[in-house]
This record gives C-alpha cells, structure tokens and sequence, in this order.
C-alpha cells in the first residue's frame, strides 16, 4: 500500500498536515524542535552533520555542549511529532547526522510553487485559474516565524522574486482578458509587497485608466515617482513617463471640453469650435470612448478646396456651428471643414444631408463641396 503523503506548508506560518491533522507546533514543549525540523525539512534532500546543526542553532557553545543540546532537542522532536500523530521516524539518524526518511512521500508547498513558476518562466502557458490557485498557495513570507533567521533568507528572497515574477505574469493575462478590475486588484498586493517594481506601476495605471479612475492613476505615478526617487535616487523609465503625461494630457483635455461641451438645459446649443490639434485630441479621446462604451460617433468632413470663394468655408463652419449640440466639435483645416458629431450614428445621416443642403440653399452653392460622412465605432 503506498504511504500517505505528509504535506509541509512554510509559504506563511509554517505547519503541516497528516491524515487530516494539522500540526503547527504550538503545544510543543520545545520552539527550537519545531524550528530544528524545519530546518531539516528546508535541506530535505541531503544528511546534515551534527556539527552544522550545532552551527546553526547553538552558535553559542562548544561542541560537546551543542551535541547534547542537539540530541536532547531531537529526542523532543521525536516525542512531539508521536504526540501529534507523526511518525517519529520522520527524521532519522544517519551515520553522526540527521535527515528526513525518504521512506515517506513529503510535499512542500514552497518546492511545488517554485516548480510550477519555473514552468511558466520557461513558457508553459498556464490558464488564469490555475494561476490564481498558485496565487493563493503563497499566504505569506517563507517560514514567516523565523524571519530573522539567516539561514532562511536567501530561500525567502528566491520565493519573493516568484512570487512578484507570478503576479506580473497572471495580471498580464487578466489585462490582455480585458478583467481590469482584478488587474488592478492584484498588482495592488504586489506593489504593497514590492513598492519598486516599475512595470507594476506601468500595467496597474494602464488598467485603472481602462476603468475610468484617471485620478488614482496619476496619483500612482507620483507615488512612483516619490518611491523612486526618496529610496533609490531614480526618476521612472521613459515609458512610464510617457503613459502619464498622456494620461495628464487627456484628463486637462477632457476638463477643457467639459468645461465647453456641458449639455446641460440651461446651456444653449452649438458646436464646440477649435483649432485643429485640439480637435485631433478630442478625435483620439472619443476614439477610446467608443471602445470602451461599445458605442459609436460621426465624422464629417466638407472639402472646399475647388470652392472658389475664400469666405465661405468660415461661414459654413459659423452655420454649422450653430445647427450642431453643445456635444459636437467643428474645426477648420486646409479648406476642409471637420466636423465630430458625438455619440450618432448613420441612422441619423438623414439629417445630416438635410443640413448640408439647407447651406447649400441658403448661400446659394452653385458647386456643392463634396462631404465624406463616416461612422466611427
């Protein structure tokens, strides 16, 4: 019959579990004989002589002393394990050392993550779901009760670096999905956990501006920025840099259009008009807009250029302007009209061809500019 695994946890407070029992070693008479199999756990694979283990644990005295301070603290060991319903055996002598008997079948959550994180490192893809299940595997630091251990350390840190390497790799996923919501949620943790990760910062302003929360997005880079800079002497990376002050750009552009575009009943109608480049920007905003409403605009464009008198491109831009919603933009440029009709479509394109030649009339047109109408969505 094949021997029942017992499973170690040390992602966190450490325990373990055997035949539905959980052991964490907080009845035990002696704290050094938990923490001695612990250790033993962590070098698992090979016999450790009673002379590092004395090192380790009882650096303090001489080696006589450490040896019978050892034996006493592994006869303890063995004493609370049978009282905890573990074999004893667990951990054997072996030829003036000790190791953990390979007779039994042992997991440990710390080997299992850093195996599958390796996995995805080297380019297996794994679903979200099994991502997240790994997530939750890591409940804390390495053997979080022996944080100021030494010989813990270096094992801490390598599981630290997989654990942010995971979190990068799982909120990439859940951003390319579009769930920008736990993309935000996890790189949260992971910037409480590593405030200097600069590509965190980079994908969580990304996903809070997908969410519309543009004030928490700037605020995050100056968070950044501060971090940076009070703890490293660093100023962020150019691509960061760039996301937000286009991020910046867009929300000072988005005041200045409400500022002009309330439509509001007490507000009279009219087109927004603007110079060319704001119009540009307003074109770009309402193309993101769109996307993430589902939702669709107008632009129109009246070419004057075979036209040839050289007033009436402004005052079809005037007329225009006045016909049009407090939610419309107009600009000129090259002879050419533009014209964003905000949230339509082309069912309304009716009027919109009406309008055309009711200017036409109303100046008396003998050549009609030619209008391109397209639907944006």
């Amino acid at each position: 019959m094949e021997a029942e695994i017992i499973r170690f946890y040390g992602l966190g407070p450490f325990y373990l579990k055997f035949q539905d029992k959980i052991v964490d070693g907080k009845k035990w008479i002696s704290k050094r004989a938990f923490y001695l199999l612990m250790f033993l756990l962590l070098e698992k694979n090979r016999k450790i002589s009673a002379e590092e283990l004395v090192d380790v644990f009882w650096p303090e005295s001489d080696l006589d002393d450490g040896k019978n301070k050892l034996y006493n603290t592994i006869y303890l060991l063995r004493r609370s394990l049978i009282r905890d319903g573990v074999p004893k055996d667990i951990v054997q002598s072996v030829s003036g050392g000790y190791s953990i008997n390979d007779k039994y079948q042992i997991w440990t959550d710390w080997d299992y993550f850093e195996e599958e994180v390796n996995k995805i490192l080297k380019g297996e893809d794994f679903s979200i779901e099994k991502l997240r299940t790994l997530y939750q595997l890591y409940r804390g630091d390495f053997y979080s009760n022996l944080k100021y251990e030494d010989w813990t350390e270096i094992h801490r840190e390598n599981l630290r670096v997989n654990y942010l390497n995971l979190i990068e790799i799982l909120t990439k996923k859940l951003y390319q999905n579009q769930n920008y919501r736990d993309t935000v949620n996890y790189l949260h943790k992971g910037i409480e956990f590593d405030p200097y990760r600069e590509n965190f910062y980079l994908l969580y302003i990304k996903a809070l501006v997908k969410l519309g929360r543009i004030a928490e997005a700037i605020n995050s880079y100056k968070k950044c920025e501060r971090i940076l800079k009070e703890e490293l002497d660093l100023l962020p990376g150019q691509e960061l840099n760039n996301v937000y002050h286009r991020i910046k750009l867009s929300r000072e552009l988005s005041m200045k259009i409400e500022d002009h575009l309330v439509s509001d009943i007490n507000v009279k109608t009219g087109a927004m008009c603007c110079d060319f480049n704001i119009f540009e920007k307003i074109y770009e905003l309402e193309l993101r807009h769109v996307k993430r409403l589902k939702s669709s605009f107008i632009l129109l464009n009246l070419d004057f250029e075979e036209i040839e008198n050289e007033f009436i491109i402004e005052k079809a831009a005037d007329y225009f302007g006045e016909q049009l919603r407090a939610g419309d933009v107009i600009s000129i440029c090259n002879n050419k009209i533009f014209i964003l009709l905000h949230g339509m479509n082309f069912g309304s394109s009716g009027i919109i061809l009406e309008r055309f030649n009711n200017f036409c009339e109303k100046f008396s047109l003998e050549q009609k500019p030619s209008i391109d109408i397209k639907e944006i969505k």
